[in-house]
């Protein structure tokens, strides 16, 4: 039987690339996770950025916040 120590040595091990892979893998297998913005949402944001009550941010900020560094 596998144990789940095993498998998070061996994922340490994958290439950046790959644990993105993987993690993808994992979250495409579970249920009840959010798809995302849906289109009333996204129309939202979009209003509101274009009327200037929300400022829009630069990718490289936008990476930042989310925890991840540009390429």
């Amino acid at each position: 039987m596998v144990q789940l120590a095993d498998i998070q040595k061996q994922a340490n091990e994958l290439s950046e690339e790959d644990r993105e892979g993987l993690v993808a893998y994992l979250l495409h297998g579970m249920s009840g996770l959010p798809s995302g913005a849906d289109d009333e949402e996204v129309g939202r944001r979009e209003a509101e950025m274009d009327s200037g009550a929300i400022p829009p941010i630069s990718h490289a900020e936008f990476l930042a916040q989310v925890g991840r560094r540009s390429r």
